[in-house]
């Protein structure tokens, strides 16, 4: 029997069971398709990422959820160059570091706060797509009024995975939400996206620029409490809509508050023209477990 070692890595916090927990397998050379899937089952963890080596870059990484592999992650991302990291596997004369993924091969940083290391992530150029929705809809799916939404069009966005992003102009609102999770589910299917992002300019702490909830059922999870490529889908539409100001605007997010698990993520999006071009989201993390998981014959290609 053999056995490999795992983590879970909270991400988007600072303190263990904060943000949104990962698993992170740094060693999964030899490892197939069907024994990911098993052990991101296992872990029950909305992601769980596998580190392999590239020969297109520092390293590739995959991404599964409990039901599927998904082509990019930003918060088990975070979780696997922290976890890295720990492993004193990451060149400390470097700040930038590559990762090949199923989006392509996208850059993080490494950074330093008050002695702590942020990964941040530059995510796939933003795509956007208007669907068959109209304002109405997006509200029955989140159980509020359409006068409740900003008058700012929801939209299907991609920063590597498709979501559907819908604005709130209150906080009360956005923390009350009493979403159709079935309905959801339906709605995320046929329009190829993951789930809903409601967010509002709202928020709890005067430092942040969003408060963001992700409604992910069509994925296994009810809510994600940070989410990272969501967290960049939004500051795309913001960008987009033009809600804030400035062509590179820096932004903080809060997230994970409705779930018992706050979080902060840092957003940065710029523009070119009148379109943004390049999002990058990060923040800090920690481990919280790590030990070793048995395979059961052996189940390295």
């Amino acid at each position: 029997m053999e056995r490999i070692r795992i983590k879970q890595v909270d991400t988007f916090s600072d303190v263990p069971f904060g943000g949104n927990p990962a698993g992170v397998v740094t060693d999964a050379d030899g490892l197939d398709g069907k024994t990911m899937g098993l052990i991101a089952r296992e872990m029950n963890l909305s992601e769980t990422a596998f580190v392999f080596p590239s020969d297109r870059a520092d390293f590739k990484i995959r991404f599964f959820t409990p039901h599927r592999e998904v082509d990019l992650c930003g918060h088990a991302t975070i979780a696997a160059f922290f976890a890295l990291h720990e492993e004193g596997r990451l060149d400390p004369s470097r700040s930038v570091f590559t990762q090949e993924t199923k989006a392509g091969v996208l850059e993080v940083e490494r950074s330093f706060r008050a002695d702590r290391p942020v990964f941040t992530m530059t995510q796939a150029s933003p795509r956007f797509e208007e669907v068959e929705a109209t304002g109405g809809d997006a509200a029955r799916l989140l159980g509020v009024d359409a006068k409740d939404l900003l008058d700012a069009m929801p939209l299907k966005i991609s920063t590597g995975i498709w979501w559907f992003v819908v604005g709130l102009k209150r906080l009360e609102g956005l923390q009350n939400l009493v979403p159709d999770q079935a309905a959801i589910r339906r709605f995320s299917a046929r329009h190829g996206v993951a789930g809903l992002l409601p967010f509002c300019l709202e928020t709890l702490s005067p430092d942040a620029s969003f408060h963001m909830r992700a409604f992910t059922p069509e994925g296994g999870i009810d809510e994600d409490p940070v989410c990272g490529t969501g967290n960049g889908c939004i500051g795309a539409f913001i960008a987009h809509h033009r809600l804030l100001g400035g062509e590179e605007m820096e932004m903080r997010s809060e997230a994970g508050f409705e779930v018992g698990r706050p979080g902060q993520v840092f957003v940065t999006v710029c523009r070119e023209g009148s379109l943004p071009s390049r999002v990058r989201v990060g923040g800090s993390a920690v481990t919280v477990l790590e030990g070793t998981m048995n395979l059961p014959g052996g189940e390295r290609a």
